[in-house]
């Protein structure tokens, strides 16, 4: 395994629904190809219908792999998080990415773990998703000083995973990148 395969499998938050909401297919993609496989895709009834399935994808391994990686998407194959592109372009050292990539699922796991401390079981919809209906849960009810207290912390791991996911992760379009 290389350095590049190393780091995306210690990470897979673009595919565990830490980064992203869904994956968009694109011209190219078989849909009816992917539904067979596995995935859940579903098509929009707009005007202008587009095929997109949830993250959490469900082609994602525990060990962090793709079980259907020969046959991904063409966003999934396109996507490169800055992190990955900053170590490969040598702006940081591949223990550095690795240590981002560390603190990012720390995160995201502690989140989940509040998300479970509150009650959401939801756990096939994207993170930044469950956050949303979990603040518009307790919005809509009378939470206790408890749960007051356990969504505040929610909310600071949430604000904190943000920034670092804008700062570090999403992809930069910037020359060279």
């Amino acid at each position: 395994m290389n350095r590049t395969e190393e780091l995306c499998v210690a990470c897979g938050l673009c595919c565990d629904g830490t980064l992203f909401d869904f994956v968009k297919l694109e011209s190219g993609d078989d849909g009816a190809k992917l539904k067979g496989l596995g995935l859940p895709v579903k098509v929009s009834r707009g005007a202008s219908p587009v095929a997109r399935f949830p993250q959490p994808c469900a082609a994602l391994c525990a060990d962090r792999t793709c079980r259907l990686y020969a046959e991904r998407p063409r966003q999934c194959r396109m996507f490169e998080c800055g992190v990955l592109k900053d170590a490969r372009a040598g702006r940081i050292t591949f223990a550095a990415a690795l240590r981002l990539v560390k603190q990012a699922r720390r995160r995201a796991d502690e989140a989940r773990r509040l998300l479970g401390e509150l009650g959401d079981t939801e756990t096939h919809r994207a993170l930044g998703e469950r956050f949303h209906r979990m603040a518009e849960r307790l919005e809509s009810g009378a939470p206790d000083a408890a749960a007051n207290a356990t969504f505040a912390d929610l909310s600071l791991v949430m604000h904190r995973l943000k920034l670092q996911t804008l700062e570090k992760f999403y992809t930069k379009t910037a020359a060279g990148d």
